[in-house]
């Protein structure tokens, strides 16, 4: 639903660090790994039923 938001979060954290702002920067780098994981986590729970 909201697949946007890493993308965001890593093209904000990409404008705070191009305009020197560290700590900003550090803060939506962190959040941009964190979601990116959560999701992963939350899509990543059932096991793939394949048969070749």
């Amino acid at each position: 639903m909201y697949m946007f938001l890493p993308f965001l979060l890593a093209l904000a954290g990409s404008a705070c660090v191009w305009s020197a702002r560290a700590g900003l920067s550090y803060a939506l780098w962190s959040a941009t790994i964190v979601i990116t994981v959560a999701w992963f986590f939350h899509h990543a729970t059932d096991p793939l039923k394949l048969s070749f």
